[in-house]
């Protein structure tokens, strides 16, 4: 498997907006598949956020992170944020999400971001990013969600 900058895979554009469309898109009134690939399109860098990174394995897209400011508007003075991290069904337990977000800490820091945040729905213990270093801050109701905010020291 191979970690790649999305800007240099764009032929996975369609795979990981028809991933973000039915994860969580489908639900914000007005979006549509088309305004997915629109704003995919619209983040695509190397060397500056918004970013995203995509596993690859076998010419096939396994995953996607990305790394992208003010993802919670309830929180302006958290810049840097880990987030739309997806894993296709069939390749989920092999540890991708945790390499995607491990690349993403990677790639901030060679930035000189100090600090990143995240939001997950795991509220017992933040699931694997507890795993990976992510401590919690506090669990809020966002967006119809109740959702557990981490931070990761760089």
């Amino acid at each position: 498997m191979q970690l790649k900058f999305l800007v240099d895979y764009q032929g996975a554009i369609p795979v990981v907006a028809r991933w973000y469309y039915e994860e969580w898109g489908h639900e914000v009134a007005g979006n549509s598949y088309e305004k997915t690939c629109e704003r995919i399109r619209g983040k695509l860098n190397r060397d500056k956020v918004p970013l995203h990174i995509i596993a690859v394995e076998n010419n096939n897209p396994l995953g996607v992170a990305q790394l992208k400011t003010q993802e919670m508007d309830i929180y302006p003075d958290k810049k840097y944020w880990l987030g739309s991290v997806y894993v296709a069904s069939e390749a989920r337990g092999r540890g991708i999400a945790s390499k995607l977000a491990g690349k993403i800490v990677e790639t901030a820091n060679s930035f000189g971001i100090e600090t990143l945040y995240l939001q997950t729905e795991k509220l017992v213990d933040g699931g694997l990013y507890s795993r990976v270093g992510w401590m919690p801050i506090e669990q809020v109701h966002y967006h119809g969600l109740d959702v557990l905010v981490m931070k990761r020291d760089l």
